[in-house]
This record gives C-alpha cells, sequence and structure tokens, in this order.
C-alpha cells in the first residue's frame, strides 16, 4: 500500500470541520474507517506469521486478494512494515476526520449513532463497537471479511474478540472494553441481548455478536417505530392533534408544573439548592374514560416529548417470566430511543383486589424491577387507588385521582362533545347528566353509539339510507341515546339482583292523592338534581346524603312493587329488585360484603335498587347480648352508610313498619305509607286490571266487585288474570262468574271462609 500524498492528506484535513449532511455520509466513514481497521489486523497478523505457508488453510474459501478487494485495500508489498505503517496513519487520519466532522455535525444533524450514544451513554469505543456489529446489516462483504479474519467462513458475525481487536488499540482499552460485555451493561442489555446466551462449546471471546433488529431499525430509520411491539403498545408524538380537557384542568396544570421543575432539579429545604432528578413516578386512576391517558398526552405535549403508552393487560399473557421481562426491557429501549414519557394502562391487573394469586405477584416484582432501570418520566394508569411506595423503592410516587365530574360538569361535557360531533336531540343535557354518573369517555362513545343506533334504526325503516353530509347537524333520538347509555354501563348486579323491565306508568298506578305526590316529588327530585346541587350550589353544602332513598310501607299487594316501576320507568332507570337469599350471609362480614358489591355495580348506571320485605334484613337493632347481636347490628349500620354514600336511587319496601329502627328511618329522605284501598279504590283497580283488548261481558259489575270484596291490589291483579285463562279456556267472553270464580279461589289462598249463599246470584 502507498503512503499518502500530500493531495489526500489535505483533501482529508479539509473534511475534518465539515458537518454530515445525512446519516449514510456518516456511515460511509464509519466502515472506511472499519475497513482500515480491517486491514490493520491482517497487516498485523501477517507480522506474526509472515510465511503463508505455516498456514496452508488460510484463505481456503476467501483468497487474501479478495479480502483486500472487500476491504478496499491493495495487496501488501514486499515490505510490509511500511504498509503497516501507512495503514496506521490512515487510521489516524480516519479517526481524526470523522470525530470532527461529529464534533461539526453536533446539535445540527441528526445522526442515529450519536444520538443512541448520548441516550445510553456510550464511550467512543463502545460506539466503534456497536459500529462493528452493524456493519453485516449494512454491507454483506463483511460476511465474507470477519469469516476470513476468524478461520470460519461460516461464521459471518463478529466474535468479542475480533470486536475488541477492532476498536481497541492497547491491552489496556480491551480490558477495559471488555467490561461492556458484563449482563447488566447497556450494550447487553439493549444492543446485544442474546450475547447472554452463550453458545455450547465457545469461550465468552469466542462468541458472536449480533446487534439486535431493533437497533439496527433505529440506525436506518430512527424515526420509526418497533411494531413488534404493536398492539400492546403505541407511540404518541407531541405534536399529534389532542382533544382538550373539560374537566380536571387543575391536576393537569399541577402535573405540568410538578414535571417541568422534576426534570430539571429536585429542591433539597436542607441545603437550599436543586440537585437533578431524573426519577419521576405520576399514577393517575379512575374509571374507564376519566380521561387518564388524555392527561398523560397533554402533559407530555407540555414537555415536548412523545409518550409511549403498553398495555399491561396485554402483556401479562407473556408465556414465561423471560419474555415478560424481555418486553419490558423492549419498552424501556424504545421509551430511551424515542426520549419519550414512558406509560403503562391496566396496573390493575398486577395488582388484583380479590385475590393476589402467585403468578400476579411475581409478575408485579418483575415489572416494578425493571421499572428502576427506567430513569425517565414513569406514569402508571389504573382505575382504583393502589399503593404503590412499597413496590417500588427506586421511586418516588406521587398519585393523582380523576373522579367522576360532578353533575353539573357533566351537564357541561355532554354539551361540549355533542357539538363537537354536530349531534342535536331532543333530551335536556342536565337530566342526563345527572342521571348518569359518566366519566368523559363514556359520555362520547354514548353519543358516538347512539349516532349509529339512529342511523341503524333508519336504514331498517328504509331502504336507502340519506347519511347527512359533512357539515350538517347529525339527529339522534331519545331511546338511542338512552340505549347508548346503558351499554356504557358495566356492572354485575344480576349476580345478586334480578333486573326488572319497568311497564307501568302513573295511569296504571292506583293511589291516593297524598301519595301519588310524595312519588312525583322524589321523581323531581332525580330529575332537577343537577339545577338544585350544581347550579344553586347545595352541593357544597353536603357531604354526602345526595341520593334519594324512600320507604314504601304497607300491606301486600297495595302497590309497593309497582311504584318501583313506575319510578324507574319515570326516570328511565334500569330497575334492580335485590335477592335477599343471595345478599344475606351466616359468614361475619359476606352480607356487607354483598351489599358493597351491589352499591359499587349501580354506581355508574344510577340504576334503583329495590329491597323488598326489608323488615326481615334490617329491623330494629337490638340490646348486644352476644356476638351475633353485634355483627347483625353492624351490618344494619353498613346499610345506612351505604345508603347515604349512594347517588342513586334506593328503594325499601316493608309490609312491617314498626319492625324498621328508628335510625334507619331518620336517614330516609321519603316514607309513603300504602293504605289498604276502600272501595272506591278496588273499583278502580278492577277497571285498570282489563286491558281495552280483552273481550269483557256487560254484565261484568266493577262497582259491586269493589264493594263486596276486601282485597288489595296484588289480589286483584292474581284474581283478573285467572277470569281471562279461564274464559279463554271455554272461548267465552269474559265474564263476571269467571271473574266470582277467580276471586273464590283468591281468597281461598289466603284461607277466608266465604258463604254459599253470597255466590249464590252468579
Amino acid at each position: 500500500m502507498r503512503e499518502l500524498n500530500q493531495i489526500e492528506l489535505a483533501a482529508a484535513k479539509s473534511k475534518e470541520g465539515r458537518p454530515y449532511s445525512h446519516i449514510w455520509e456518516h456511515y460511509a466513514d464509519e466502515l472506511e474507517r472499519l475497513d482500515l481497521q480491517l486491514q490493520l489486523i491482517y497487516l498485523r497478523r501477517q507480522e506474526l506469521t509472515p510465511d503463508p505457508q505455516t498456514d496452508s488453510y488460510r484463505g481456503m474459501f476467501v483468497s487474501e486478494e479478495e479480502f483486500w478487494r472487500l476491504s478496499g485495500g491493495m495487496a501488501p508489498a514486499a515490505e510490509n512494515s511500511k504498509q503497516l505503517e501507512a495503514t496506521v496513519q490512515r487510521l489516524k487520519l480516519s479517526d481524526a476526520k470523522i470525530e470532527g466532522r461529529l464534533a461539526a455535525s453536533k446539535g445540527h444533524v441528526y445522526l442515529p449513532l450519536l444520538h443512541a450514544a448520548d441516550i445510553f451513554g456510550l464511550c467512543p469505543i463502545e460506539q466503534r463497537m456497536v459500529m462493528v456489529t452493524a456493519a453485516v446489516e449494512l454491507d454483506r462483504k463483511y460476511e465474507r471479511i470477519f469469516g476470513f479474519l476468524q478461520d470460519d467462513l461460516t461464521l459471518k458475525l463478529p466474535t468479542i474478540s475480533l470486536v475488541l481487536q477492532l476498536v481497541c488499540r492497547t491491552a489496556e482499552e480491551r480490558m477495559s472494553a471488555a467490561m461492556a460485555f458484563a449482563p447488566t451493561g447497556m450494550l447487553a442489555r439493549f444492543f446485544w441481548p442474546q450475547c447472554e446466551q452463550e453458545t455450547a462449546g465457545r469461550s465468552m471471546l469466542s462468541q458472536p455478536l449480533k446487534l439486535d433488529r431493533r437497533i439496527v431499525m433505529f440506525l436506518v430509520n430512527p424515526g420509526a417505530f418497533n411494531d413488534g411491539l404493536m398492539p400492546a403498545a403505541r407511540l404518541y408524538a407531541p405534536d399529534e392533534v389532542l382533544q382538550p380537557l373539560f374537566v380536571h384542568q387543575e391536576v393537569q396544570e399541577k402535573l405540568q408544573v410538578y414535571l417541568r421543575k422534576m426534570t430539571d432539579s429536585r429542591f433539597m429545604p436542607e441545603q437550599g439548592e436543586f440537585l437533578p432528578c431524573s426519577q419521576t413516578g405520576i399514577y393517575l386512576w379512575g374509571k374507564a374514560g376519566a380521561g387518564k391517558k388524555l392527561q398523560a398526552r397533554h402533559a407530555s405535549r407540555a414537555l415536548n416529548k412523545p409518550l409511549l403508552i403498553a398495555d399491561l393487560s396485554l402483556l401479562i399473557f407473556a408465556p414465561s417470566d423471560a419474555d415478560f421481562i424481555r418486553l419490558l426491557q423492549e419498552l424501556i429501549r424504545e421509551a430511551m430511543l424515542h426520549q419519550a414519557v414512558l406509560g403503562f394502562t391496566g396496573l390493575e391487573c398486577l395488582c388484583p383486589e380479590e385475590t393476589d394469586t402467585g403468578i400476579s405477584a411475581r409478575y408485579r416484582s418483575l415489572f416494578f424491577q425493571a421499572m428502576d432501570q427506567f430513569s425517565g418520566i414513569l406514569v402508571l394508569m389504573g382505575d382504583r387507588a393502589i399503593r404503590l411506595q412499597g413496590e417500588a423503592t427506586g421511586r418516588i410516587w406521587l398519585d393523582a385521582e380523576l373522579p367522576v365530574p360532578h353533575d353539573r360538569q357533566r351537564e357541561d361535557v355532554w354539551h361540549k362533545f355533542a357539538e363537537e360531533l354536530m349531534v342535536q336531540t331532543d333530551i335536556d343535557w342536565m337530566v342526563l347528566g345527572g342521571k348518569f354518573r359518566f366519566t368523559p369517555g363514556q359520555i362520547r362513545r354514548s353519543l358516538l353509539m347512539a349516532l349509529e343506533r339512529t342511523l341503524w334504526k333508519h336504514a331498517s325503516e328504509s331502504t336507502k339510507c340519506e347519511v347527512p353530509a359533512l357539515g350538517q347537524e347529525r339527529w339522534i333520538t331519545r331511546e338511542a341515546l338512552i340505549e347508548a347509555c346503558y351499554s356504557q354501563t358495566q356492572h354485575k348486579l344480576e349476580r345478586k339482583a334480578a333486573r326488572i323491565s319497568p311497564r307501568y306508568s302513573w295511569d296504571d298506578l292506583v293511589l291516593p292523592r297524598e301519595q301519588r305526590d310524595q312519588l312525583l316529588t322524589a321523581c323531581n327530585q332525580m330529575k332537577y338534581r343537577a339545577k338544585v346541587y350544581g347550579s344553586w350550589g347545595f352541593d357544597r353544602k353536603l357531604a354526602y346524603g345526595k341520593g334519594l332513598s324512600m320507604l314504601f310501607a304497607g300491606p301486600p299487594g297495595t302497590g309497593k312493587t309497582m311504584s318501583a316501576q313506575v319510578v324507574a320507568k319515570e326516570l328511565e332507570l334500569e330497575l334492580y329488585k335485590i335477592d335477599l337469599s343471595q345478599v344475606i350471609s351466616k359468614y361475619i362480614g359476606e352480607t356487607e360484603k354483598n351489599l358493597h358489591e351491589i352499591f359499587l355495580g349501580a354506581e355508574s348506571s344510577q340504576a334503583v335498587l329495590f329491597f323488598d320485605e326489608t323488615d326481615a334484613l334490617f329491623g330494629k337493632r337490638s340490646e348486644v347480648k352476644d356476638s351475633r347481636d353485634k355483627y347483625a347490628n353492624i351490618e344494619t349500620a353498613y346499610l345506612l352508610q351505604k345508603m347515604e354514600e349512594y347517588e342513586g336511587v334506593s328503594i325499601l319496601a316493608t309490609n312491617l313498619l314498626q319492625n324498621i329502627d328508628e335510625a334507619f328511618l331518620r336517614r330516609i329522605n321519603y316514607i309513603i305509607k300504602y293504605p289498604f284501598p276502600d272501595a272506591v279504590f278496588r273499583e278502580s283497580l278492577w277497571r285498570n286490571q282489563f286491558p281495552t283488548e280483552a273481550p269483557v261481558s256487560e254484565d261484568v259489575d266493577f262497582h259491586y266487585l269493589g264493594r263486596k270484596f276486601e282485597i288489595a291490589g296484588g289480589n286483584i291483579k292474581n284474581a283478573a288474570l285467572t277470569a281471562a285463562f279461564l274464559a279463554a279456556s271455554k272461548n267465552e267472553t269474559i265474564g263476571m262468574r269467571h271473574i266470582i270464580q277467580a276471586v273464590k279461589q283468591e281468597l281461598q289462598k289466603t284461607g277466608k271462609i266465604i258463604e254459599n249463599s253470597d255466590w249464590d246470584e252468579f
């Protein structure tokens, strides 16, 4: 190889201070330097074994001439020492040129290798190591070159020994650089993760190094996201269009101020100065749709950082612990490569509330161990409060709750989302906001679903569905919106209660005026709660007790269950009748647990909870004589507490008002007493029991029935239905004799004895 002439030397020096124009120009220089390093290794080996005959197998598959051609040099002349000296000179010149151009490019040109070095704290030698292992991914010629130098053409990857020879100039450098291959080092964890798995029969120095595919893709296309992490993870760019925050703006303000301070410095009161701190941990929790992810995105954009969010509910399905750790390491690496805020949703999957299985406990430990290795901003999101300080000792955790907005805020959110989606309806947003305790996400999904339901209904009624053009208001029906709202309520009330579809209206309810007025007033309390509690400020005066509790007391069959259905239908709410057999338990604490599940499940939909025969469960609190009395009183007190906390409608029905505890009665908003119907009301009940379609004979005397038989509305309903079946079986119209026969059977059930003379005229 000839020596450098003055023209080549001047040309090389002229490039030292010029920045790179793009990444491939940088890689060209790096590969040129690698070629010189490869030539230098060969020449040094020739000095040790100058006679080619000492190794007759060298170059069997790759000739020396081919090696020099691939490495861009010339075959050595007779004077090997001069060529060695010239190569060293060229290599020094290449080093100086690359260092100069890298320095000039810093802050002006984005170079992936330089960026990765800054992120992972790589020294210049470690940068060259990465470049050596990346060479085979940039140019396949290096597969043959590495095979030639390692005397094994099947070994297409550089070994640790070869990499150290290429990048290190002295023995001290090689000893120091060998530490980079430690399993806990950055290179071993993120660049060569497979180097931990030693090939059988090979020493550490003979282990081949393969650069991780994700790092290769980053070096080639640094802006791309790791598709292998999808759909469990997604990267949000800071310049993406963001939906505004309609609620919890105060949380966002605190979050931004705190993160800005923590990314720059941390105040130490005893020293009176700021010290760097990067171990920041935020936990956002609230119900689904509360805006946790949106809060994190706004905070990340304020820092001008991307946000990488992964779903733990998908990650925990990893086949093994090793796969779970690998996924976490890849997520950490991805966040570091993009300098992103790292977030995880579904934290409750690792911290189950009911049973903490061995799998969840092990994965939780592995998760927080991995997160301790991440020095950036970490945001965790879950649906409930979880104490994290004991789980992850490497961070100081701060948590922020995103509660369900209050009535006035929900009304505003309904308005704003309706305007954004260009939706119109005849429903009152104030009433809807007070009825459903929805998060912003649930409100938006309800509107979108209602729009689709309305279009679907229109399509089924017409062969041609005219979809409104962009810019026009889109109409949704009241029924579609109510159905969509109910579809957003996720609960398990069916386990402890039976759902009743309300069928009765005010016209079906036969009650004295006083009782009807009480029911109407109670319904208005739920309809206009948003105005009273929100607009009129009564919300500030009440810490709890904003719900509606009613007690229906009266003999069987007087209309208590029917009234519960009327209330539910008037308010357009779901009605659940509590199955006491599923609530009461002989085991201590189980009854309270069942009640907790019932009220918790009813929160989102504000369902009407109907407790029938409550005197059997919530009787008078007795004097404590033994442990059974003590725990029975606790159950009663717990129900009082849950009734006051619940913001929906709870209805209790009893046949024996005197058996209900007085302290319990004081906490109920409305106590409606159902009297036994007199003759006039019994006549109305008889008339209302027969539908207009039913064939009723003219001989039916409703006045006589109401005056003659002193029975409640429930018995009248049974008798009317029995009479209808008696007439249908004989293909006759419903006559007086059918009704009298049905009444006779109904009275026999109660044990009443009727003289035969009372039936003679029929």
